[in-house]
């Protein structure tokens, strides 16, 4: 065998092996794409008690929701009201009360934060809440760039505690909220 014909044809079944290899690449990847999530189904949110959520937003918007911290939009914890965004361009901050929509759109990032994480501490009845970053963070257990907000078992903490368990103390969130 000349040397061109050695370079045109590879040696002992190579040809075969890469058209095999190259098949069974294509199939995985058809199969991956054909079992790809569909990107019009929605999951819906496992969380506390959204109808028990406005106290908690208020002491969460007040605290943490102004438009330096967690009320701005590059936020992955994004919180809207009084203090900071707004969900309709027309209300300012200061301006117009926290609206259902601002509330609904906290629940939303409060829970979506960490959903499997989030479902498995109310699952559990509220046990064991600080595998929520919400928590640690809040708590300054993990790096915040706002500090340690929540002291345990202080208003605050009991507040969002009793939320994640399903049981709140109103007592505690109208508390939180004189926190400065």
């Amino acid at each position: 065998m000349s040397r061109i014909d050695r370079c045109r044809k590879p040696p002992g079944g190579l040809g075969r092996a890469i058209v095999r290899g190259w098949v069974i690449g294509l199939t995985a990847l058809a199969a991956a794409c054909a079992a790809a999530p569909d990107r019009e189904q929605r999951v819906a949110i496992v969380g506390p008690d959204r109808a028990a959520f406005p106290p908690v937003a208020a002491f969460l918007e007040h605290g943490c929701g102004t438009l330096d911290c967690h009320g701005q939009i590059g936020r992955n914890l994004r919180l809207y009201g009084f203090d900071g965004l707004r969900l309709d361009a027309a209300d300012v901050p200061g301006g117009q009360p926290t609206t259902i929509d601002e509330i609904d759109a906290d629940y939303r990032s409060v829970v979506g934060l960490e959903p499997e994480l989030m479902a498995a501490v109310v699952a559990d009845g509220g046990a064991r809440p600080e595998r929520l970053t919400l928590v640690r963070k809040g708590r300054g257990s993990e790096h915040h760039k706002g500090g340690a907000l929540i002291k345990v078992g202080d208003a605050q903490d009991r507040c969002l505690l009793g939320w994640l368990a399903n049981a709140v103390d109103l007592t505690a969130c109208a508390d939180a909220l004189q926190t400065p």
